[in-house]
C-alpha cells in the first residue's frame, strides 16, 4: 500500500474527515469544527516526507478539538495583525473583522497547520492565510488574492 494510501486508512479508521479521499499523495475530507461553529474542507498532507499516519491524524484531531476560547484567540490575533497592517486604508465595507472572518479549510501539515479564511465584506477579493505552531499561536499571516483561473 502506498504512502498515501496508509494515511488514507488510518483517516477512515479515525472517523474525523467526513467522506475522505486521496488526491495527489494527501487525503482531503470535511470536518466539524466545533470552535468555529463550521464545517470546513481539511487537507492532510505529508509534504513528499515519509508518512506518519498516526502523528498526522493526531494533528487533524488536536485542531479539530481546538476549545472555543483557543480559537478566540487566533481570531482576536488574526484581525489585530491585519488590522495593524491595514491602518486607515480602505476596505470593502467597514465591520468588525472578527465578525467577518470565516474559515473555509484547514490543510494539515508534519510541521504546521494552515488556516484558509474569507472575509467576505471587508476583503472579497481575498484570502487569508494563517500559519499556526504547535501551541495554536499566530506564525505567520498573509492576505492573497484570489485568482480569477
Amino acid at each position: 500500500m502506498s504512502d498515501s494510501g496508509h494515511l488514507l486508512a488510518a483517516i477512515r479508521e479515525s472517523g474525523l474527515l467526513e467522506s475522505p479521499e486521496a488526491r495527489d499523495g494527501a487525503v482531503t475530507g470535511r470536518a466539524h469544527l466545533a470552535a468555529a461553529v463550521a464545517d470546513v474542507d481539511v487537507v492532510v498532507d505529508p509534504d513528499d516526507e515519509p508518512a506518519h499516519p498516526a502523528a498526522l491524524v493526531a494533528a487533524v484531531s488536536r485542531i479539530l478539538d481546538i476549545t472555543e476560547s483557543e480559537w478566540t484567540a487566533i481570531i482576536d490575533e488574526v484581525a489585530a495583525e491585519i488590522e495593524d497592517a491595514v491602518g486607515d486604508d480602505e476596505v470593502a465595507e467597514p465591520v468588525d473583522l472578527r465578525a467577518d472572518l470565516a474559515i473555509s479549510t484547514i490543510a494539515v501539515f508534519p510541521d504546521a497547520t494552515l488556516l484558509s479564511f474569507s472575509a467576505p465584506r471587508q476583503f472579497p477579493d481575498s484570502a487569508i492565510r494563517v500559519q499556526l505552531d504547535e501551541d495554536f499561536a499566530v506564525d505567520d499571516l498573509s492576505v492573497d488574492p484570489i485568482s480569477e483561473d
